[in-house]
């Protein structure tokens, strides 16, 4: 297997840190390159972007820094990094660098399929914080303390306006790559149907796995790498024979 580049996007209110864990179980060929989205990390000092637009255009400008046009390279994101991954892949596409080996799309619906949930990102500051419990992967410690309870809202806040805002708009063309969907079982904002219509954007072989598990289902880090492993290996022998 040649090497390729795997480039992560977290998800609303993730950091890039997130797949630190990862490196240890990729195969060696594969490059992780955790990308930080502006606001947060060690970009905290950068203004936050607030829509799916920005934030792919933002990372389209760090892949710059590391992606030569035609090194072989692939995208996971999970939740809102699915959205920004979309749209990043048609980015990339017209900026010469040629299309992913593959593209991962963990936790999040397609991105034709309408969200039937009330908004969330300008809800009064209470109502915002009695959401932020339900929300799962904000540990009780933040809310406890004032300091890093003031440094994730508005971070959240503008995660959740570029989710809820994000508008789909049909493309002239499908993805011209593999598609892996992974999803929660038990997960309440994306339904298996959600995660399956992905394979209505591609012209590719698509894949989708489950997990028992709600939204965050990330943290299982030994299956996803080993989906991981497995998908690019078998892009990279497929692309090897169509070429």
């Amino acid at each position: 297997m040649a090497p390729i580049t795997l480039f992560f996007i977290p998800y609303a209110g993730g950091s890039a840190s997130v797949s630190f864990k990862w490196k240890k179980l990729l195969i060696p060929p594969i490059k992780l390159v955790p990308l930080e989205l502006a606001g947060r990390g060690i970009r905290s000092g950068k203004p936050l972007k607030d829509s799916i637009e920005e934030m792919s255009e933002d990372l389209l400008h760090q892949i710059s820094q590391e992606l030569v046009p035609g090194d072989p390279y692939a995208i996971y994101g999970h939740s809102m990094g699915t959205m920004i991954a979309f749209e990043l892949y048609y980015k990339l596409v017209a900026g010469r660098y040629g299309k992913p080996a593959h593209l991962f799309v963990s936790g999040g619906r397609a991105p034709h399929v309408p969200r039937n949930v009330p908004w969330l990102h300008d809800l009064p500051a209470d109502q915002f914080r009695t959401h932020l419990r339900r929300y799962g992967q904000l540990s009780e410690a933040i809310f406890d303390n004032q300091e890093l309870y003031d440094y994730f809202m508005p971070v959240l806040r503008a995660d959740f306006k570029a989710v809820e805002m994000y508008k789909y708009m049909d493309k002239d063309t499908p993805l011209h790559c593999p598609i892996t969907a992974l999803t929660g079982l038990t997960d309440n904002t994306v339904t298996l149907q959600d995660a399956e219509a992905w394979a209505q954007h591609t012209d590719q072989q698509f894949r989708v796995f489950t997990f028992e598990g709600g939204h965050f289902f990330i943290d299982e880090v030994e299956r996803i790498t080993n989906i991981i492993n497995e998908s690019l290996e078998l892009s990279t022998v497929t692309s090897r024979i169509q070429n």
